[in-house]
């Protein structure tokens, strides 16, 4: 397993370079893994509340939310149209009402890394046969084993994406190694969460914490956006982020994720959904 040696608020990068065009969510697993186990583990009951989101109900082309009530899902806000549904279970949902995070200002740029790349979707009918997710509301993220789970496309670390592309539910694990830090002059908050894409066969890809992937490591992939993130405390599953974006499009060993951090988005959400 990867160990966390030290345990410190915020961390400081200094190891990558970051295109400014380039935040969105790439990486996949571990090349020395059957991809069955990953897909065992994203469809796991607990993680039934991860939609599918598509601009038709035709479409192949995804990405991902959570219900977080019967009504409500939480999702990234860079990606998602009024005209769009939402797929949980058999069925599919109209979105019927947008509200994005009031912090995040119409053609502000870089929204991954302020936490601010949330948006609440609205659905026309309640989804009545799934289990919203339970927020998390402690402040305890740093360090912590972290399942994630969406829609990305299947691919591996060494090799990059498969070909033909396919989009498929997986979950996977990773450790949160930082909450808010800087790196070349680029200041993210303490409301991203950041993880490394651990190379089982040599350290070089590792940029922060322990070089020891986790048996189920998983980086990001393209078509994960909104896709959840999620902890176990006394035994109970917690939603504790929505994955937002990447430092690089490399589909391979050494990407790094950006997490919206829900627990300070809590105060918003609820104000919203409680209504």
């Amino acid at each position: 397993m990867k160990k966390f040696l030290v345990l410190i608020p915020i961390l400081t990068l200094t190891a990558f370079t970051i295109p400014k065009d380039s935040l969105k969510p790439f990486g996949i697993i571990r090349h020395d893994k059957d991809t069955k186990e990953y897909i065992e583990l994203g469809n796991r009951p607990e993680y039934n509340c991860v939609g599918r989101y598509s601009e038709s109900i035709e479409s192949n082309d995804y990405a991902v939310g959570i219900l977080i009530s019967p009504k409500w899902v939480l999702t990234a806000s860079h990606f998602v149209q009024t005209t769009s549904f939402w797929k949980f279970g058999d069925n599919f949902y109209k979105t019927k009402r947008i509200i994005k995070h009031p912090k995040l200002k119409p053609g502000s740029e870089e929204a991954q890394w302020n936490g601010w790349d949330m948006a609440l979707i609205e659905l026309e009918k309640p989804v009545l046969d799934i289990i919203p997710a339970k927020r998390y509301y402690g402040n305890k993220e740093l360090g912590q084993t972290i399942t994630k789970v969406g829609y990305g496309y299947i691919g591996n670390g060494k090799d990059g994406m498969d070909t033909p592309r396919k989009q498929e539910k997986l979950g996977g694990q990773n450790i949160i190694d930082a909450i808010g830090g800087t790196f070349e002059d680029r200041k993210f908050s303490t409301d991203v969460m950041v993880c490394d894409f651990d190379n089982p066969d040599n350290s070089e890809s590792n940029h922060f914490g322990s070089p020891i992937p986790l048996e189920l490591e998983i980086g990001g992939s393209k078509g994960d956006s909104g896709g959840g993130i999620f902890i176990e405390e006394n035994g109970e599953t917690y939603l504790a982020g929505i994955v937002s974006g990447a430092l690089n499009r490399q589909i391979k060993y050494g990407a790094v994720m950006a997490l919206a951090r829900v627990s300070t988005a809590n105060q918003w959400i609820d104000s919203v959904i409680e209504k």
